[in-house]
């Protein structure tokens, strides 16, 4: 039996046909009924009222209350946490950890699972922007590092309710403000791409055409390519100096092991820069001939002096993937899932839309928008 027990109040009764005392409770969910072996007697019941119902039921089924030990919060929320991180990928996994032991731990440490309420949920929840300044998308990751805890302890009968799942707690939101994630705009992207040269054309290329996410850029092999039949197979991403295999990344919105078809234009660039290539294995390398580490050195030594050398503001290298999904949601000629199964988000998955479905237009376009919205609203008049 589980060491942490959620009971009843219990209450004493007396069987009429035996006249004998009983008592009754809740553990855990079950029902229990027990005779005390004492007949109702006034001295019986007088001791009755001096005892705990819940206590003298323990007691009967076996349950020494002296002996039972409280579930940790902490080893309970990181055992949760490390029994479906098959599910994340490794950095996404220290964050949880991160988030449990700075956010929610020290919240919730003091207090018994069976004790933690709706209410408690919500003000841990409302100080994640009062207190801490989070922007909503962080606190969503928050909320559900605490979900799957929660959740757990629930279905591990360590909660009489799931406090998740409580009106109060589902009608809570957090507040979102505007994005500031900035892309570039059309001429800009038409400049990046006539003007760089050299490797950082051709990592400029694979991050501006296919929206590739930097990780994923910097961990390219020449084995990757099949320039013959025209495509690139992701196999891994290069992370603050890790490798990681991405097909052994798993994540719900997020498919980062996919082959990608090339632009015709991309393969003959391709095969030009394989005749100077600087490494017979790694598509990028920097001076000392290994891959880059993190996305940090290309920025700082080149990808931005690159822009101010041509006159284009520096927004983010990770911006080229969302300018990407950008410019190619603008065409009702590429299907939603087209783009989603390029850049890796798994197919009907909100977040290419809801983070990446940027303005990237300028006057010129959407001018032209409106010219061919035009006619097709008159076409539609002259019908009539």
């Amino acid at each position: 039996m589980n060491n942490n027990f959620i009971c009843s109040d219990g209450s004493f009764y007396v069987r009429k046909d035996t006249n004998m005392i009983y008592v009754q409770g809740t553990v855990n969910g079950k029902h229990y009924k027990k005779s005390i072996g004492k007949k109702a007697t006034p001295l019986n019941k007088k001791w009755v009222e001096r005892q705990n119902p819940m206590q003298v039921l323990l007691k009967l089924i076996g349950v020494d209350i002296n002996e039972t030990k409280k579930t940790s919060f902490e080893s309970f929320g990181l055992r949760v946490l490390r029994s479906n991180s098959e599910y994340r990928g490794e950095e996404t996994q220290k964050d949880y950890e991160s988030i449990f032991n700075r956010l929610i731990l020290p919240y919730f440490e003091k207090i018994e699972f069976h004790e933690i309420s709706a209410l408690d949920v919500t003000e841990f929840l409302g100080t994640l922007q009062s207190k801490h300044g989070y922007c909503y998308d962080r606190c969503i990751r928050v909320k559900r590092v605490l979900v799957n805890i929660l959740k757990a302890a629930f279905d591990e009968q360590l909660m009489p309710h799931n406090v998740m799942s409580m009106q109060l707690v589902e009608k809570f939101k957090f507040k979102q403000t505007p994005r500031k994630t900035k892309v570039y705009k059309v001429s800009e992207a038409q400049q990046i791409l006539s003007l760089s040269k050299g490797w950082l054309k051709i990592f400029l290329e694979l991050s501006l055409k296919y929206g590739l996410r930097t990780g994923e850029a910097i961990g390219l092999k020449w084995s990757d390519f099949d320039l013959e039949r025209g495509y690139l197979q992701i196999h891994r991403s290069i992370s603050k100096g890790r490798i990681s295999d991405v097909s052994a990344i798993a994540h719900e919105n997020k498919n980062h092991n996919r082959e990608i078809f090339l632009f015709p234009e991309t393969i003959e660039l391709l095969k030009s820069y394989a005749n100077f290539r600087p490494d017979d294995e790694w598509l990028f390398v920097s001076k000392d001939g290994k891959p880059f580490k993190n996305a940090k050195t290309i920025v700082d030594f080149h990808f931005r002096p690159f822009l101010e050398e041509i006159g284009v503001e520096y927004k983010t290298l990770y911006a080229t993937r969302r300018t990407y999904v950008s410019m190619m949601n603008q065409s009702s000629k590429v299907s939603l899932e087209d783009i989603q199964e390029v850049v890796g988000h798994v197919k009907g998955s909100s977040v290419t839309t809801k983070h990446y479905d940027l303005d990237c237009l300028e006057d010129v376009h959407k001018q032209k928008k409106a010219e061919e919205k035009s006619k097709i609203f008159n076409a539609l008049l002259h019908i009539a």
